[in-house]
């Protein structure tokens, strides 16, 4: 890490700095997927896709499905706090940014396995 100033090398980053990186990670990787699945399904190649992912055993639909809805439910999550925020501006204090923070983190797992729950595989 010879290109990185040193501080950041012992930098601590705070817990909202997380959440606000790891938001625009899964926004950037949803957007790949989307539009790169878009994209398969304009030149009709969804067929080939459905056809290779029916052939699956559980597990792996299952591990599709978790890499699919843990950074959906984040995202949507901080997406929804965004909201809360533009409402009440008054709730972007470091204190409650940070309690935040945590809750998003704390609800993306449980959400993402109660999502997952709901979904029926063939």
């Amino acid at each position: 890490m010879k290109n990185i100033s040193p501080h950041v090398q012992i930098y601590k980053f705070p817990i909202t700095a997380v959440s606000s990186i790891a938001t625009r990670l899964t926004g950037l990787a949803l957007t790949g997927l989307f539009v790169g699945f878009g994209t398969l399904c304009h030149f009709k190649k969804e067929d080939i896709i459905v056809k290779e992912y029916e052939k699956l055993s559980l597990p792996y639909k299952k591990a599709i499905s978790y890499t699919l809805l843990a950074p959906t439910v984040y995202h949507t999550l901080g997406g929804v706090r965004h909201f809360v925020w533009d409402k009440y501006p008054k709730l972007l204090d470091n204190k409650a940014v940070a309690k935040s923070s945590i809750l998003l983190f704390g609800l993306t797992l449980p959400l993402t396995f109660l999502s997952e729950k709901l979904i029926k595989y063939g």
